[in-house]
């Protein structure tokens, strides 16, 4: 894993969705656990995340939170006419 990346002063967005794919891809763990893990291991606040998500990031983590039953369906649950 990039650890300078994580031990970097300033997190910009560009390094934390950096970091966060890294941890994906390395320790192998959902997109959600990956942005926990590099909050914790910074001491970062939650509050502070919204900025630092990418577009492409948003749409992975939101992905997945539909695929668990976190998020409802894109136009909700309808039944057919």
């Amino acid at each position: 894993m990039s650890i300078n990346l994580l031990d970097e002063k300033i997190m910009t967005k560009k390094r934390f969705n950096i970091a966060v794919e890294t941890v994906v891809s390395e320790k192998k763990l959902s997109y959600l656990d990956a942005i926990n893990f590099v909050i914790e291991k910074r001491g970062m606040d939650y509050s502070n995340i919204k900025k630092l998500l990418s577009d492409s990031l948003k749409q992975k983590v939101e992905e997945e939170a539909r695929s668990l039953n976190l998020l409802r369906a894109k136009g909700g649950n309808k039944l057919p006419i």
